[in-house]
């Protein structure tokens, strides 16, 4: 059976806002995201607060087949969604068969834990924040309209233009065993295949443009020269900067939305 047909039977589609599962529930299995985006929510006291985002490639839900646990939070499909479904039995032959697997997964954990106690941090902070401004009271005023921008790629050797639009742009070459497709999708820009499937993602956040390189990578991701670093760790990139993707020099730009 070819890789495709295989992944394809497990493939599962989630419309906007449909919940994938609810914080409780039990669960036997993990999910991989082929296409569109996941929300992470907790529910306390009645209220639910959005702990993250998640993209293509990423997967959720492991907690549930690693101990057996119910769901510790609620995903919930951010836009139209095709997953792939894994139960326990398939994950354990994953292990099994490829240490990769085990290796990778254990990184990205090792990820999302600093992640969640970033945004711990963030709320402590938040939370000092608000107590010390309380009673004070404040003028409003007129809320000012930022101008979005994106970001451009353009190809040092071919001219080629990639379009940077969206807050999370992974950067890569095709899958053809899970069907995924990056947003920059460099499969035939790149010849001698040095760009990964999964070789980095393109971080918009409040106008600004961040790169991170993804687990495994062997040809690296540099700005200006400079290596963007580990999975755990994000590099700004300003407009005019040249970024390298394996073997490939693209000029980054940055444009106001309406110039794209």
């Amino acid at each position: 059976m070819a890789g495709g047909n295989f992944f394809s039977q497990y493939t599962v589609t989630y419309d906007k806002g449909e919940a994938i599962y609810r914080q409780g529930e039990a669960g036997n299995c993990m999910f991989v995201i082929k296409e569109g985006q996941v929300g992470l929510y907790k529910n306390a006291r009645g209220n639910s607060e959005q702990m993250g985002e998640m993209g293509k490639g990423d997967f959720f839900g492991e907690l549930s087949i690693l101990e057996s646990c119910p769901r510790t939070e609620t995903a919930k499909a951010l836009t139209k969604c095709f997953v792939v479904v894994i139960h326990r039995a398939t994950f354990v032959k994953m292990l099994k068969s490829n240490m990769e697997i085990a290796i990778r997964m254990l990184q990205k954990l090792s990820t999302k834990i600093r992640l969640a106690e970033e945004q711990i941090d963030n709320l402590l902070v938040r939370l000092s924040t608000a107590e010390t401004q309380a009673g004070l009271s404040t003028q409003p005023g007129l809320p000012q309209k930022e101008t979005r921008v994106v970001g451009k790629l353009v190809s040092m050797a071919t001219n080629r233009s990639f379009i940077l639009n969206t807050d999370r742009n992974l950067i890569g070459r095709f899958d053809p065993v899970t069907g995924i497709k990056p947003e920059v999708d460099l499969t035939y820009e790149d010849d001698t295949r040095s760009v990964s499937r999964r070789h980095a993602i393109i971080f918009r956040k409040d106008n600004e443009f961040f790169i991170q390189e993804e687990i495994g990578v062997l040809n690296g991701t540099f700005v200006n020269g400079t290596r963007a670093g580990s999975s755990n760790e994000q590099m700004q990139i300003k407009d005019q900067d040249m970024v390298n993707i394996g073997m490939l020099a693209f000029k980054f730009h940055i444009l106001p939305e309406d110039q794209a």
